[in-house]
């Protein structure tokens, strides 16, 4: 008999236990979702199972699917190629990892968790016959049961377990894996256990029915369904009572079936009598049945399911329980929030917790019949009779006694009466927005469209005599410890009062919170309105924030509970923040303070319902919070709060650039010109995946996390070429982070002229092109230095034709003229003195001759230095003076037209001070050719220099030492003279090669030039 028959027969004969218990907790108080054909779920889902990267799998009659809580997507196994049926009847997800599946027609598949696929058609099972259960055993053996019998998986094929695990042949009933690993077999032949790592099943005594089917519960219990008898638990020898081991949570979502055992204890089914899911509570204790009761807590197509056609039943590892339909899929999720359920569409609720901490309410909904008292505790909600009317404003007054007031009236209620009171004549049938009393025990009343009225002794007074009270009228009104009055208006005002002191604070003093809606006094006092939430510290109002500001709009009640966690009712839902953060808020302005909100998808019945009556927020005795919301009454247990230990696995879906999508598997390889490209990727928390929070970074280009909420992919533009690797973590809706998440490493191949080898070259082309613009500007100031040089050498020729012409042929006629006189004087001292004065004049005019040729000498634009030096020694040499020895040293190069001649000049008067005052046997010059310098030296063996000329830089009416020194500093060189007297002299000039040399000759010359010792060159000896 199939399990799912079996549970139909046996449902009427389960029910609750006979002692009376409070209203638990029904189908209708989960969060419900359902998806269908036109929401992309596939039809007919006959199995499902959650593997352990936290996909859930569907096998469906069209082939199998996965989810991941937002999306369906079809994952066929069998080859493209194969004509076999997709049809799929059983899933099971190992603790490995794998999926095994079996199709409705025969054959088996196997995923494993590293993606491969494996299939067995059959692979040593019957040929034809399905799989009806797959069952793993403590050992991580996989079993199937098949019509034909029992068989196990090894070394990549099906064996027939009978005879050699100990087990006759034939069908069997039920294959059950207890909280201990060990195996149950049932059927007409017996019941056999297999322990954990035994190699044989062992018959068990006394045996169970043949058509029994065995459950694991959370427990460990194993509760039994036959045909003989309702539910029960397992009472067996070979199973203690209680168990040793519970059942692990991985257990859950390994394999669905047609009746699930959830971890609060409950038993759900499909097939149920009337259509869709019925759920029945275990009972606590091992009462060996649940007696039959007609009260079944059902769910259908009336209440939302996909269809009344139920068929498969899942508990996934965070609690929720899935359920397979023939039109698609549902899922039951426990809301944190319990609605309150009336038999009326009651809505606006006027909320008061009284002194002994029971929790009371009225409503405005202005309908007939519909507007009552009543007091709420854990069941449905109790009418109190003798009051009819619409409640807006409520109040605990100091005796304990209730004040409530609407509409139609005023009251006091106390020990279960309603005892009218007077309230102001004027403000007759209008609504009543607060109530308060001070501390001298006036009573203080507020009116929608009206102002605040004072009750002083059996008069009402409009604003109690106080001027400074606005005239508007106050949207809540409290008092605190101290006895102090809090009004909050709609004009982003705050008045308190105390006595009939009256201070006012609006946003001068800080407050932005637009309408004040909810006061909370206390050590710090809080206020919260339309805009936002604000703290008082004694003389202005600090606003405070949240990490979604939103969070903190049209506040509408605020309740701070025993531990000091801060909870508030806004638009969005109801808000906790946490003490550590409210705290740290208090005292570090600006701090966005964490928070968890509590809205719809926990089963809040929409945001806070707004204007009256208010609060929309109290705490009972009990410490449940009770939530006035827009559609409803909502209730939560602090205590009970539903918490998701179990971080979402990450799992990245695709890569996708242009019309080209990859999978993320190993480096992706991307094509030149991949500029923009999306990543896709997916958490697997399948209770709550619109709270999924990722954040994702990509190397290589992001700087830290990005944070996209719940958007589920990642989107790039104008990537250049490179290796990245985008990485993204996720967080479940209580915040529990995968820190590991998933990674996917994408290379961008470069187009040539993003390779390295097109920067080479561009770099090549650059200093080529920089080097002919250096060459070009060499040239440029070459030539201008030439033509400065030919200009300079013309005005040579010109002074040297100018001195040839007039001056000396002046003197030469001036000398002739003395000699023609002189011929006629006789001998005597006059003419012997104009004979000397003739000689100096001769002297004189053979100076001029040699200036005039020297000036004519440096007429040649590129002066060849080192022959210019050594053919001046060489003819000063030969007029009789010392000898004369040139060394030349180094490659020859180019040397600027302007040092040569500079440097010819000061070697010329070196040598000639040399030859005319050194009295010395040699006279050296020396020329060297250096890379980074060009150094010219004159050298003597001769007397010396005195050390007193040496001292004054020369001799007093000679300028000669002096000339030569500023030589070389216009040439930026170094000017050094050594002598001792009768040592000699050397005078050494160093200029460098940045100032000496022609560059773009230089350079190349070094560049084709072999090293190897400089060239070496001298003149001859002259005697």
């Amino acid at each position: 008999m199939s399990r799912g028959l079996l549970a139909c027969i046996l449902l009427l004969g389960v029910s609750r236990p006979a002692s009376a218990t409070p209203r638990a907790t029904t189908l209708h108080d989960f969060h419900h979702t359902a998806w269908t054909q036109k929401d992309g779920a596939p039809a007919g889902i006959w199995a499902m199972a959650q593997t352990l990267d936290g996909w859930l799998w569907l096998g469906t009659a069209s082939g199998l699917y996965r989810f991941d809580g937002v999306s369906f997507e079809r994952h066929d196994l069998l080859p493209p190629d194969s004509l076999a049926s997709r049809s799929i009847s059983v899933l099971l997800a190992s603790s490995s990892g794998d999926l095994w599946v079996s199709y409705s027609f025969g054959g088996t598949s196997v995923r494993r968790a590293t993606g491969a696929v494996e299939h067995q058609l059959p692979g040593g099972l019957p040929l034809g016959a399905p799989v009806q259960d797959f069952t793993e055993d403590g050992a991580g053996r996989i079993w199937a049961s098949t019509p034909q019998g029992l068989y196990f998986h090894e070394q990549g094929a099906w064996h027939e377990a009978a005879p050699r695990w100990g087990i006759p042949p034939g069908p069997w009933n039920d294959l059950t894996r207890d909280g201990e690993g060990r195996l149950w077999l049932v059927g007409e032949a017996g019941t056999f256990l297999l322990e954990r790592d035994a190699r044989g099943f062992a018959r068990v005594e006394p045996g169970l029915e043949p058509d029994a089917t065995m459950w694991l519960a959370q427990d460990g219990r194993l509760w039994i369904t036959s045909s003989r008898g309702p539910m029960r638990p397992l009472v067996h020898p070979l199973q203690p009572e209680p168990p040793r081991s519970p059942r692990l949570g991985s257990d859950r979502g390994w394999a669905s079936n047609t009746q699930v055992l959830d971890q609060r204890g409950n038993a759900w089914r499909v097939g149920c009598a009337t259509g869709g899911v019925c759920r029945l509570p275990l009972p606590p204790d091992a009462r060996p049945a649940l007696a039959p009761q007609d009260g079944t807590d059902r769910f259908t197509a009336r209440d939302g399911l996909s269809t009344d056609s139920a068929m498969s039943l899942l508990e996934d590892r965070e609690g929720n329980v899935w359920v397979g339909t023939q039109l698609g899929l549902d899922r039951f999720r426990a809301n944190d929030v319990t609605t309150v359920h009336f038999d009326e569409a009651v809505s606006y609720f006027a909320l008061v917790s009284d002194a002994s901490g029971a929790v009371w309410s009225g409503s405005a909904t202005q309908m007939p019949g519909v507007d009552h008292w009543w007091r709420m505790d854990a069941s449905s909600p109790q009418e109190v009779p003798g009051l009819e009317e619409d409640i807006t404003a409520t109040f605990l007054d100091r005796d304990g006694a209730l004040l409530l007031a609407g509409s139609q009236g005023f009251w006091r209620f106390t020990e279960g009466r309603f005892e009218k009171q007077p309230r102001p004549p004027e403000e007759e049938n209008q609504r009543v927005q607060a109530i308060v009393r001070d501390r001298a025990g006036r009573l203080w009343m507020s009116f929608r469209a009206s102002t605040v009225y004072r009750l002083d002794g059996e008069t009402w007074v409009r604003k109690g005599h106080l001027a400074a009270l606005p005239d508007l009228p106050p949207a809540r009104a409290v008092n605190d410890d101290q006895g102090r009055l809090w009004f909050g208006y709609t004009s982003n005002q705050v008045a308190i009062l105390e006595g009939d002191h009256v201070r006012l604070f609006s946003e001068p003093e800080g407050l932005r919170t637009g309408t004040v809606t909810a006061i909370l006094p206390g050590k710090t006092p809080l206020v919260g309105g339309a805009l936002g939430l604000a703290a008082f510290d004694g003389e202005r109002f600090r606003p405070l924030t949240a990490s979604r500001p939103e969070v903190l709009r049209g506040i509408t009640g605020l309740v701070r509970t025993r531990d000091g966690t801060l909870w508030l009712h806004g638009h969005a839902g109801g808000v906790r923040i946490d003490t550590r953060s409210l705290e740290r808020a208090l005292v570090e302005p600006g701090y966005a303070m964490p928070f968890e909100l509590f809205d719809m998808n926990d089963g809040m019945p929409g945001g806070a319902q707004q204007v009256r009556p208010m609060p929309s927020l109290v705490e009972g005795g009990d410490g449940r919070l009770w939530f006035a919301s827009t559609n409803g009454l909502g209730v939560i247990d602090p205590a009970t709060l539903h918490r998701n230990p179990v971080a979402p696995p990450v799992e990245l879906r695709a890569l996708i650039a242009g019309e080209q999508v990859h999978p993320p598997t190993g480096t992706v390889q991307l094509p030149p010109r991949t500029r923009d490209l999306r990543i896709t990727y997916s958490a697997l928390a399948l209770g709550m995946p619109e709270r999924v929070s990722f954040r994702y970074r990509l190397l290589g280009l992001d700087d830290g996390w990005q944070d996209p909420g719940a958007r589920r992919e990642a989107i790039y533009t104008n990537l250049g070429p490179g290796t990245y690797r985008f990485e993204v973590i996720a967080a479940n809706e209580d915040g529990v982070w995968n820190m590991e998440g998933a990674s996917l490493s994408f290379e961008i191949a470069p187009t040539f002229v993003q390779s390295r080898g097109f920067v080479v070259l561009c770099g090549v082309v650059a200093l080529l092109a920089l080097w002919c613009l250096y060459v070009l500007r060499m040239w440029q100031v070459t030539r201008r230095l030439r033509m400065r040089l030919e200009e300079r050498h013309g005005e040579r020729e010109r002074i040297a034709r100018e001195l040839h012409d007039t001056l000396l042929q002046d003197i030469q006629a001036l000398v002739l003229h003395v000699h023609l006189a002189m011929s006629r004087l006789s001998a005597g001292s006059v003419r012997d003195d104009l004979q000397r004065a003739l000689d100096r004049a001769d002297d004189t005019l053979a100076q001029g001759r040699d200036r005039v040729a020297t000036l004519r000498a440096a007429n040649d634009s590129q002066l060849d230095l080192p022959l210019a030096l050594q053919t001046l020694g060489m003819e000063l040499s030969e007029n009789g003076g010392p000898d004369f020895r040139f060394g030349l040293q180094g490659a020859v190069g180019a040397v600027d037209p302007l040092v040569a001649d500079e440097l010819y000049h000061l070697g010329r008067e070196a040598l000639s001070n040399a030859y005319a005052h050194s009295r010395a046997r040699l006279v050296e010059v020396n020329l060297v050719f250096g890379d980074r310098s060009l150094l010219l030296e004159v050298r003597d063996d001769g007397q010396g220099i005195d050390a007193e000329v040496l001292h004054k830089g020369g001799r007093a009416g000679h300028w000669g030492l002096r000339g030569m020194r500023e030589r070389a500093q216009k040439l930026e060189g170094h000017f050094d003279l050594r002598s001792d007297p009768g040592q000699g002299t050397v005078i050494t000039v160093t200029v460098s090669a940045r100032r000496a040399y022609l560059r773009n000759a230089r350079g190349w010359r070094r560049l084709f030039q072999r090293p190897g010792p400089g060239r070496q060159g001298g003149g001859p000896h002259v005697a």
